[in-house]
Formats: C-alpha cells, structure tokens, sequence
C-alpha cells in the first residue's frame, strides 16, 4: 500500500526552547514489519522520564516521520530512550547508543501481533503457531465499561460465547454457555482458570420458569468477588486442542483470566472511580388494569353464576374488594340477578370508591438506584522484584428498594528474582461480599417484581390511622382469612435476607530456568469460599402468620399448632475449600532456524472440600437471641418441618498431561496433547477412575508460501484442524446407593433416626465424554486493515448421564447411567477492520457472529411423561399443545386434529367422558398419544448470537459502541390469565378485556370458561391439568438486539495533566443498555424477563468515570 501519494507533514511536538546542554542529532525510518513498507506520520517522542532524568528544561520533545518515512530530531546528549507511536501499531522503542545516529525502527502491526503469546493457562503459545481455536481480548476500560464482574463484561464481544442475564439484580451472574450445552445434567457452565488456577464452585444454578428464584436463590460463583480493574486479559479456549490440557472439566470451554502484575520501573498508582445512577423500573409496559378497569373486571366476575345441583353458586367467590363490598352488604343474590342498578346507593359509592384510589406500585416498589464503584492500585519494581497492590471497594443498590450488592476487594501481586534461574510470585485475591434481598415467601409476595403485577390499583398501604393496610386478595382465591393478610411494607420491615461471603485465592509459583530452552515451573494455588445466609421473619410478617396457620391440626378435638408464636431464623453456612498443586517441565528450542519444538508435561494434585450446613429455629426473639423447641405427634408431621441439615463431601483428583508442538520453516505446526485424570468420583469400578483425554492439531500458514509470495497485501493466510476428546463431571450422581440420614423428634426426650433413599447405586458410574472436531481460518490483509477467522466445529458428546427407566421389580423406577448422547456444531465468524487511520482520526470495527446447532440424540422419558422426549431436538426445546385459534360461537379452544382442519375442542381432543354423571370427567389418552399433541415451537437458546462494536478516536476523544444480538430462540411466556380459576382479587394485564365475550366474537383469546353447559368438560380438565399453560399461544419469538454500553471518553492533554503533578487522566461517561430492539415482548420490561414473572429485569445505567494516573 503506497502512502506516498499522501501529504502529511505535522509535527507533533515542536522545540522553541535553546538547550542548555549540548544536543545531539538522531535520523532514521520508520518502517511496517509486515510489509516493510515505509510509515507517514509516526511520532517519535523524548519520553518525560528521559528528560526529566537528564535535567532538561523541557517537559516535552518529539517529531513525526515525512512522506518518506523519515525523522530528524535534535535531543540532550544524555538521552538513551525514544519511543516511536503509531495509530494501529505497537509503540517501538530505540535506544540510543554512542557513536550512532541512525537508526532503522520496525513497527508491528497490533492488529495481527503474530509475536504476540498466548496465555492458555498451563502455557504460553505465540500466536502464529497457534493451531487451536483459541480467542483473547484486552479487558480495556472500554471493553469492561461499568460491569462490575467480569463475565456480565463478555456479552456480545467474542463468537460463540452467548452471555445472558439470568436478573437484574445486583451481584446476578450471567449464564454463559460456549459453543452451546455439552451436558443434560451435568454443568454446563464454562470452567474459570485464575492466572493458572482452576477455580471450584463457578456453576450458576438452573432457573425455573415461573417461580420466586431470582437472585435470593442463586448461588454466587467464585468470580463474583474478582474485580474487572485487576484484570489485564481474558482468553477464550473453545476447542479440544485448547481445552483437553484441562482434561475432564474442559467439556464446556475454559475462561483464562490473565491478571495485572507490576513492571520494572518507578512506581505507578492509579485511581479509578465510577458512579452511577440508574433510573426508576418503569412497569407500563406490562400494561396492567387501572383501577376503574379492574373494578369493572371485578364486577363483570361477581356476576358470575353456575348451577351446582339446582342451586345458583357465585363462579368467582370470596375475592377482590368488589365481591366483599357487595357481600358484606347482603345485596349480592340481588346484584347477580339484577346487576349494579341494584345496589343501594352506599354499596355503590363504597364500589366507586375504589376507582378513583389508584395507587402507583411502580413509584412505591421500585427507585433509582445509585452505584459507586473505587480501585486504587500501585505497581512498579526493580530489576528483581516486581508489584501489583490494589483495593476496591463497590456498592451496587437495586432498583428494588432493599436489595444491594456490595463489595471489597484486596490484590496482591509479587515476582522476585532470587538469581538468574530462579524466580518466585506470590498472588493474593481476597474479597469480602454483601448482599441483602427481600425474603423469599410461599406465594412470592415478598418480591416486588411480582407484587406490582397482581396488587390491585385500590390498594392502599396504610390505613388513616397510619396503621397498615393489609391486602387478602393477594393471598386467597376463595372466602378471606383475616389472620393471613399481606403488607409488603411490614414484611419488609420485619425481615431480613442478607448473605455474607468471603473468597480468597492465593497462588504460590516457583520457576526454574535453565536457559532459554529448559525450564521448570511449579504452582500451588488455595482457594477458600464461606459463604452464610441470614433469613429472619419476625411474627408481625404475613409469612410468620402463614406458616402458622399452616402448622394448625386438631389432637383429639383439640386445636393445635407446631410452629410457636414468634419469628423463624434460618441460618445455611457453606464453606468450599481446594487445594492444587501443580509441577512441569517445559522445553522449547529453534534448530537450523526451520525446526522449532515445544514439548510441556506435569502433573496436578486436586482436592475439594465442602461443607454445609442449615438450620432453622422456630419462635425466634432478636433481642435474647433465644428460640421454641418444636414438638411433632408424628414422623409425617417431623418430616414437614426440617430444622437442620448436615452436608459433607470431598473429592481429590489427580491428572497426568503432556503437550507437544513442532513448527517447520515457521510454516506447518503439527500439535497434540494428552491428559489422564483419575478421580474418586468414580471409586466402584477401577476401570472408570481413569479418563484417557487427547487432542490432534495441525496449522499451516498459507501466507508464507512461495505461490503467495507476490500476493503482498496478504499479511497473514493460515489454516487449522483440530481434533480431540473433552470431559465433564455430573457430582449430582454416585456409584453408590445414596442416602441421608434424619433425626426425628417424636416425643421430647425421644428421637428415631432413619435413611431416605436418594439415588440407586450404578458401578458402572463413569466421565462424561465430547469428541471435537474443529476447522479453521484465519486471514489478514492490507497491512492488517481487515482481519478475518471462521471456525466450524463438530462436538458429539457420548456417555452423557441420563435417566433410564427401571423394570419395577428393581425396587427403583429409575435410574442415572452414563447412556445418553448429544451433539452441538456451528459456525463461528470474526471480522476485525481498521476503516479509517490518519493522524488525529481513527475508526475501528469488530464484529462477531455465531450459529450454533445442539441436537440431544440419545435420552429416555419417564413412561408417564405427557411431555415429548428431547431426542431429536435442542436440550432447550419448547414444545406446545398446537392450537388452531378460538371457536368464534363459544370462545372455546380449538386444539389441532387430523379429523377436523380446524381443530377440535378439548373434550373431543382428550375424548372426555363423564362416566359417572356428576361433572367429574377422564380421558382415556395415554401419556404416548398425548405426546404427539405437541409440537415442536423452537429452542429457548437463542442458536444466532455475536455482537458489534465500533470504536471511534479523534484526538484526545474516543467513543465506543457496543451491541450484543441473540436470535431465533423463543420463550414460554405465562399465560396473561386463566380461562379456569381466574382470581380476581389480583390484577392482570389488559389482555383480559381483549378476550373473548358474546360481544367480541373475533378475538384470538379465549373466553372465561364456567363449569355449566358445553363449558363444563374444559372447565374440569384444564381445572386439573397444565393443558392451558401449555398451549402454543403463550411461546413467542425472542429476537432482539441490545446495545451493551455507548461510552464517550476525552484524554486530558498531557500538558494540562502535567501542570496538575499527574502522569494520565481520563474522563468518560457511559450508557448501558440504553435500548433494546426487540420482537412482541409486550406485558413484560425487558425480553430476557419474559420466562419469568419473578426476574428483575436488566435496567439502564449512566455512569461517570474517572481514571487518573500517578
């Protein structure tokens, strides 16, 4: 590429100052080491410490190149250093010596960075011998934006790594799969490797759809507590050949966090602050009824009638304010034959009334939420020892009023040259995390997500008096239960949910180098978690009364309760402790300048331990810390009530592993790697502790080719193969009979001990295995201006644990056995592009794209299971009762059917007979025919994934924008109301006004139905079964594009920074998830919200950031 046609001629710094000591004069060129053509417009500096070490007068001194990529520059004689910069090059460095003043400087490219290494974990690698499937990013201050952990910080920036949220709330991990789910009960989260350590407990529980489980119930993973500012690089290992070195944990990829570490030179502090402020959830797109919309609903309700034996029966009984207004009043036989012109004038008004109350949930349970974020770090050394300290400190508050997530972080990081072979280090990353929630309850009240949804726009929080108001509609669908009413301000504040968890790692590291070839290294990492959870509930909360109520039975006509008046206390202590030690050797060497090898092999040490505990203590007072013993008249009764429970496990492992790689005139590598890992997982049976794990590799770098040799505006053609063997781990089986034991109380004084059987035994209890193939490209052209790689992969996983169904006779109906098998393969495409490059403008563009394709091929089902097997299908599979729209004459359902084009109602679906007469009615369809009433909808993993972001600098500005995409999944979505059993003394969505009546016959919805007439067969059946949540109505398309982050940051000159005794300052402000383009995510906040009605919803933030170098 010719340059010469350009005309840029700027200096960059200019001398308008006579030196006081004498100068000397330094000419060269400036050249690209891909192409060796020359460069326009390079700065070449006097770097400030130079000066300043030599005495100069100035602060600042420097040129840039000609058209002809030449310098001149006059400096000190004393100056030793220059530095040469360049926009899309690493900075050069030419030192100067005596007796020379020309020098000829070669640049590199930092888009290709074929020099550049590889950090895998167990090895370094540079990068043009990289035969795997391997993808590293710098975690920039633009990459990590205002995440404060490092895998929310992953979304949307590297191909085939999906990251989704699983809530809003603060300190929620992200569910993070790579190239899709390599296990159907096992983990299927990625394995995190600290600087060399694997890390134990990074499992992210699964989430059920539809109930209370955000973020009270999850567990939090072993990164949570790493902060993104201590961390210098994330590498990606997709493939076997990146991923068999770490043997049977390696099935689901493996996430290399590489952390800061001090360099030789004067010390460095930085300070790094972030503050902000996230607005009010907003609730109007879940566009519920207002109150003169849900008394009109209500009304309609109470109006409602059937015929139960002759006599008339309300159909929606015992609930909403409406009903209890007109039956208080005794005129509700004289509303329901007559309707509200009926009512006297009082019970009107009292009706009216409620229209006009109105109360905004969105103001009153949601808020903004502020966040601050401080890291404060030193680092430097010498020629034998080197540094990283640093502190943090982040405190997250929800837009949920009592929920936050705080956290302290303290880093450590030391290198010491003992003498030239040996080097030690030492790492320190301790943490300390708080966070506090609401409490969990029987009917999800507790969380304000949920309560916004059903609390009825007349509800009021407190009385005239200022005492609460309570809501009992929220808490029945029948007659009310005085002693059981709800106010989520008095359970809030007569409760607590706080979890405090403190994580460190330490890392000890010995390497011993021989010389260039041979050297040595040893490493033993420790990693401790003790994580424990305070639940209160004081007697004045509607989960205290509740459990009461609920503990009531009657002992020879006396009415009795287990649980004491008083509070309850639960208490879960967790503690994880592991232990890895590691030792290698490596030898690496260049023979006759064509031939060079890397030979690696070591072994590691591994042992967990885990311990659990949690009690509950029931007639708790906070004050004298004292509690009520509890006393059963029975083991049935015990068993409902558990008040403690003991968990202890350890496993050790220990692995055997070699890696190898040869390189031919820098040209074709051939790779391979082997691992054995034995494990007291799988005791039973000797032949199955061990697990044989291998990879192949091969690279051949097309670029470097004599028939390419004219194609100069090739940088870099390269092609790779890959195949190899991954492993994984299900802990949630055992080859032996599982139990635990119990202590019951019958009588005080008398205790009865007893097992309950768990899990069959299985000795033929084995690794779960996933053979990979992997295909791929990598290219790079016009002086690395486009930079190119697509990946095909094949992953077939066999020896899968499964369920398997068991002859009866066998004492168990089922069993897990290593049987089943799945299959995950897909395209990966990366494009790296440098659009504009001049001297104060510059425009960069990433963008990545993934197709991921997961097939379940082998699995079993309960023989009652009305529900199709995942075989054949995506382990996300959706599948749904298909429907055919609504009868227009009696707004019922219409099921497909072979017999009819337009579908048949359900009682002729499921061929319902009443074969008793008295209303109550069965079907005669198997679990095997009631299968095929389902159809396959789609995938609830999104199989389109990638991102784009573009970043754009103009002198000192930059700004950054960031995009993650998911598409082609879809979503089960709750029904927006019950055609059976509708309450309606809670709010809904206004989904209901649109359903169908007499007078809205072409409405796609469905009628309320009643237990009379035609009616009465669905009523029954959808009465009993999940049919209705099941239908296909309620599965959507989720499609959506969410823009992660867009931040503006400005450089504060350097002589301005100066002035102010700094070495660096910037400035920056930041949008996070600013918006979302979606498909129909109506009646919901957020799309990745729509599985759950519980989930906190992912919310804007704006942030302010400061970063100042010392």
């Amino acid at each position: 590429m010719v340059k010469k046609s350009l005309l840029l001629f700027l200096a960059f710094f200019s001398v308008t100052t006579l030196w006081a000591a004498d100068v000397k004069e330094i000419t060269g060129t400036v050249s690209s080491a891909e192409d060796k053509e020359l460069l326009i417009g390079v700065t070449i500096t006097v770097p400030r410490s130079e000066l300043k070490r030599v005495g100069a007068a100035q602060t600042s001194l420097g040129t840039t190149t000609d058209v002809d990529g030449n310098f001149t520059i006059k400096v000190p004689t004393d100056v030793k250093v220059l530095t040469a910069s360049y926009i899309g090059y690493e900075d050069a460095i030419i030192t100067l010596t005596d007796g020379k003043s020309h020098y000829d400087v070669v640049m590199k490219s930092k888009s290709t960075t074929l020099n550049d290494v590889v950090v895998t974990g167990y090895q370094t690698v540079e990068r043009r011998r990289l035969t795997a499937a391997i993808t590293k990013i710098d975690l920039t201050e633009a990459a990590k934006g205002s995440n404060l952990s490092v895998d929310q910080a992953l979304a949307g920036q590297i191909a085939g790594v999906s990251v989704t949220s699983t809530s809003g709330t603060p300190g929620a991990p992200a569910k993070i799969r790579i190239r899709g789910t390599a296990s159907l009960s096992g983990t299927q989260d990625p394995l995190w490797v600290l600087d060399g350590m694997p890390l134990e407990g990074t499992d992210i529980p699964k989430l059920s759809g539809n109930s209370d489980n955000d973020i009270t119930n999850i567990g939090q993973s072993s990164i949570a507590g790493l902060s993104p500012n201590d961390i210098e690089s994330i590498t990606i290992l997709k493939d076997a050949a990146a991923t068999a070195i770490y043997g049977a944990r390696a099935a689901n990829g493996v996430i290399v966090i590489t952390t800061k570490r001090g360099r030789e030179g004067k010390p460095v502090m930085n300070y790094n602050t972030r503050l902000s402020i996230s607005p009010r959830i907003s609730s109007d797109r879940l566009n519920l009824l207002n109150a003169s919309q849900k008394v009109n609903l209500e009304l309609e309700m109470a109006r409602q009638t059937y015929d139960n034996y002759g006599t008339p029966v309300s159909l929606y009984s015992g609930n909403g304010d409406v009903y209890a207004i007109i039956k208080n009043a005794g005129e509700l036989e004289n509303y329901q034959a007559k309707g509200f012109d009926a009512l006297s004038a009082a019970t009107q008004g009292k009706i009216n009334a409620l229209r006009n109350v109105n109360t905004n949930w969105n103001d009153i349970l949601f808020r903004s939420a502020f966040t601050q974020e401080h890291n404060f770090s030193i680092s430097g050394g010498g020629e034998r020892v080197t540094y990283y300290n640093s502190v943090g400190y982040s405190d997250e508050n929800g837009n949920v009023q009592g929920v936050s997530n705080s956290r302290f972080n303290l880093t450590s990081k030391t290198q010491y040259k003992v003498n030239k072979i040996l080097k030690i280090g030492f790492s320190f990353f301790g943490n300390l995390r708080k966070n506090h929630s609401f409490l969990s309850d029987t009917y999800g009240l507790n969380n304000p997500v949920y309560y916004s949804r059903i609390a009825n726009p007349y509800q009021i929080l407190q009385n005239e008096d200022g005492s609460y108001a309570y809501d009992y509609n929220a808490v029945a669908n029948g007659d009310r239960d005085l002693t059981r009413g709800f106010n989520i301000f008095e359970d809030r504040a007569n409760s607590q949910n706080k979890t405090t968890t403190t994580s460190i790692n330490a890392i000890f590291d010995a390497e011993l180098r021989f010389n260039d070839n041979w050297k040595i290294t040893t490493q033993l990492g420790l990693q401790y978690d003790n994580s424990k959870r305070e639940q209160y509930a004081g007697w004045n909360t509607f989960t205290m009364r509740n459990a009461y109520q609920n503990s009531r039975y009657t002992n020879k006509g006396v009415t009795k309760y287990v649980i004491p008046e008083g509070g309850r206390m639960q208490t879960n202590h967790s503690t994880t402790t592991q232990m890895t030690y590691k030792l290698q050797g490596e030898y690496k060497n260049t023979f006759n300048d064509i031939h060079f090898l890397q030979l690696m092999a070591g072994t590691e040490w591994r042992k967990n331990w885990y311990k659990a505990d949690a009690v509950t203590a029931y007639g708790y007072n906070p004050q004298t810390l004292t509690s009520i013993p509890l006393v059963f008249q029975d083991e049935k009764q015990a068993r409902q009530y558990p008040l403690n429970n003991f968990t202890k496990q350890t496993n050790a492992y220990i692995s055997f592993y070699a890696t190898g790689s040869y390189t031919l005139l820098d040209r074709y590598t051939l790779g391979a790697s082997v691992r054995s890992d034995g494990s007291d997982l799988f005791g039973v049976d000797k032949k199955y502790r061990w697990l044989p794990i291998y990879s192949m590799s091969a690279l051949w770098r097309v670029s470097r080719e004599k028939f390419l040799s004219s194609a100069t505006w090739i940088d870099n053609l390269a092609l790779r193969l890959s195949y190899g063997i991954q492993g994984n781990i299900d802990k949630n089986t055992s080859p032996y009979l599982v139990g635990s034991y119990a202590n019951i109380s019958i009588l005080p004084g008398y205790n009865e001990t007893g097992i309950n059987i768990l899990g069959a035994p299985n000795d033929k209890l084995r690794w779960e295995k996933t053979k990979t193939w992997n295909v791929g490209i990598d290219w790079s052209i016009l002086k690395s201006a486009i930079n190119m790689s697509i990946d095909y992969y094949s992953r077939k996983g066999t020896d899968l644990i499964g369920t398997r169904m068991l002859p009866l006779e066998n004492g168990f109906q089922s069993m897990t056995i290593n049987w089943a098998s799945m299959k995950n393969e897909g395209v990966e495409f990366n494009l790296q592009t440098r659009n504009i490059a001049t001297k104060n403008f510059s425009w960069y563009t990433t963008f990545n794209f993934a197709y991921n394709q997961n097939k379940v091929l082998r699995m079993s089902i309960a023989d009652n299971q009305t529900t199709p097997s995942l075989e054949g299908y995506p382990v996300g599979a959706i599948f749904a009762i298909e429907t055919k729209g609504i009868d227009p004459k009696t707004g019922r359902i219409l099921l497909a059917d072979a017999s009819d084009p337009n579908g048949v109602t359900i009682d002729k679906k499921y061929r319902l007979k009443d074969e008793w007469g008295i209303g109550f009615y069965s079907s005669d369809v198997k679990p095997t025919e009631e299968r095929t009433f389902y159809k396959y909808m789609g995938t609830s993993d999104a199989p389109y994934t990638g991102g784009l972001m573009n970043t754009f600098n103009y002198k000192n500005w930059e700004l950054n924008m960031n995009w993650a995409f998911y598409f082609g999944a879809k979503v089960r979505t709750a029904p927006s109301y019950a055609v059976v059993g509708q309450n309606p003394g809670r709010n809904t969505n206004t989904d209901i006004l649109n359903r169908w009546t007499p007078d809205n016959t072409t409405s796609s919805l469905p009628a309320l139905l009643s237990p009379t007439g035609d009616y009465l067969p669905d009523y029954r059946w959808l009465e009993s079964s999940s049919v209705y949540n099941n239908l296909d109505i309620w599965v959507r398309d989720l499609n959506y594009a969410r823009m992660q982050n867009l931040r503006l940051s400005y450089h504060l000159p350097e002589e301005f920074v100066r002035k102010l005794g700094l070495g660096a300052a910037t400035i920056a402000v930041e949008g996070k998830n600013l918006f979302v383009i979606s498909s129909d995510y109506h009646n919901y906040i957020d799309p990745e919200s729509q599985s759950n009605l519980y989930s906190t919803p992912v919310q804007k933030a704006f942030t302010f950031n400061l970063n100042v170098n010392f």
